[in-house]
């Protein structure tokens, strides 16, 4: 009976974790939305992405109290129960990030800082890489049970997109400096783009800390 109990509690905390993994990639995908419209110059539709993408961050954040709550109370081992924090907690901060990188698209709407098309679409290539990331994060959750050559290739795929994000960062950061903008906007725009160069490396943390968790599975 009390095996039972454990390994109801466990799939609870994989189908919160799961929940939580898709809110934080739908925050994701309203970011890049956002950062799309920017570059074409609609800034109405913007503004309605990020009041979305404010509205799942805090929903993510409710859910990542939750699953901490349900990991702390269950029976889990010591070690498997501060791994799933520092994941759920990891994985929160990528929502964190799509947050304040949606503030700083707002500064530049409201300081009306020219910022040109073509930056506008190199950051947003940037967050279109995120997505994917995210979303082989929540892959890997799904597969944690089977520690399948699939589970596998899902975390490696997160490596290689923050790799790809990684390339597109310094080409993105370069081009800024040789950019006719003025430096209010320069600033405003590298704290952008080091936003989402920040949710990829949270994403790689992610699944560094799902690959020690399914190595000590099998140990």
């Amino acid at each position: 009976m009390l095996g039972w109990f454990s390994k109801r509690k466990e799939e609870v905390v994989r189908m919160g974790s799961r929940s939580h993994g898709l809110v934080v990639q739908d925050a994701a995908t309203e970011l890049n939305l956002a950062l799309i419209a920017m570059g074409k110059g609609d800034q109405v539709s913007a503004m309605k992405c990020i009041e979305r993408l404010m509205m799942l961050e805090r929903e993510a954040d409710r859910i990542e109290d939750r699953l901490c709550a349900d990991v702390s109370g269950g029976e889990l081992s010591v070690q498997e129960r501060e791994d799933l924090i520092h994941f759920i907690r990891k994985m929160d901060q990528i929502a964190n990030w799509c947050k304040e990188a949606a503030i700083h698209v707002q500064l530049l709407k409201e300081t009306n800082a020219l910022v040109p098309e073509y930056i506008w679409l190199e950051i947003g290539k940037m967050s279109d890489e995120l997505i994917p990331a995210v979303k082989h994060l929540v892959k890997v959750i799904e597969g944690m049970d089977s520690a399948s050559t699939e589970t596998v290739r899902n975390i490696e795929a997160v490596y290689d997109q923050e790799k790809i994000i990684d390339g597109l960062y310094f080409s993105c950061i370069k081009h800024v400096h040789l950019s006719p903008m003025d430096p209010r906007a320069v600033m405003l725009v590298r704290e952008l783009i080091f936003t989402i160069e920040m949710a990829a490396d949270t994403c790689k943390n992610c699944a560094d800390t799902l690959s020690i968790m399914m190595v000590a599975r099998r140990v």
